[in-house]
């Protein structure tokens, strides 16, 4: 009985230490698992979204929403819009403040900030725009501008709350930046406008980190703030890879081909991973 009993006993041993073997196994694979994700998770670079002028982060709800389901990092800093070094240092600053590498993307005028925030930096991998102004060394705003067609929103701004403080006429907002959206939509976005100083359309552009970094860029076809001309000269000297969102307005590629441009976003982080 007692041989009996002890043989139970060894066999019950047996068992759980080959059940504790098992058990050991599954925990490391699932730690390595657990690990080499986390790698992955960490060689992603964080995206930086710039709004442009009268805008604000909220403008950027879309994207940042799209890019997080697919397991993206974003940031969104806020431009003061008094002046492009002010702008440039709260972009920088915000680079600054996260670790790793970061993709860098502009609308608009914030893509002249971008052009200028990642000069000289190793931790910005690309540059993404959208409906945005591309500057060279020297260049402004108005200066990019000469030949093409002028923004419909210059013959609408009021000034607020004073100069050289201006925001567009919220009647004429919506036809001149969004005319592709439902008009309740335009409405709210008009409503949000943020007062943008003039001075920032006359600030020469430091040097272009499109010279050293590669590009992407979405040309709005039915853009009327920024002629689609002129976005496609900016685009192709940049060598920018480019897609065109036929029928987008300036507000297009952050609504309406929303989808599109976060794959865009998206292909610049796979172009660029190492």
């Amino acid at each position: 009985m007692n041989g009996l009993t002890q043989s139970v006993t060894v066999d019950r041993r047996a068992r759980l230490l080959a059940f504790g073997a098992l058990i050991a196994a599954a925990l490391m694979l699932s730690l390595s698992a657990f690990s080499i994700s986390a790698r992955a998770a960490e060689s992603d670079p964080t995206i930086v979204l710039v709004h442009g002028a009268f805008a604000s982060p909220a403008g950027w709800g879309e994207v940042a929403d799209a890019l997080h389901k697919d397991g993206y990092q974003t940031a969104t800093p806020a431009l003061g819009l008094t002046s492009v070094s002010d702008d440039v240092a709260i972009v920088r600053s915000t680079l600054d403040s996260i670790p790793g590498d970061k993709i860098l993307v502009g609308h608009s005028y914030g893509g002249f900030v971008i052009t200028n925030a990642a000069s000289g930096r190793s931790d910005v991998r690309g540059l993404v725009y959208t409906a945005a102004y591309v500057p060279d060394s020297g260049e402004t705003i108005s200066s990019l501008s000469v030949g093409y067609a002028p923004g419909a929103f210059l013959a609408h701004l009021v000034f607020a709350p004073s100069f050289p403080f201006v925001i567009v006429d919220p009647q004429f907002f919506p036809e001149d930046f969004a005319q592709d959206l439902n008009p309740k939509l335009g409405a709210e976005i008009a409503a949000e406008q943020r007062p943008t100083s003039l001075g920032l359309f006359g600030i020469p552009s430091g040097p272009a980190a499109w010279h050293v970094l590669p590009s992407w860029y979405a040309v709005s076809g039915h853009d009327r703030a920024i002629d689609p001309a002129l976005q496609r000269f900016m685009a192709q000297r940049a060598g920018s890879t480019t897609v065109q969102f036929p029928a987008a307005s300036h507000v297009g590629g952050l609504t309406h081909y929303r989808a599109r441009f976060v794959k865009l976003i998206e292909q610049a982080v796979q172009a660029t991973g190492t």
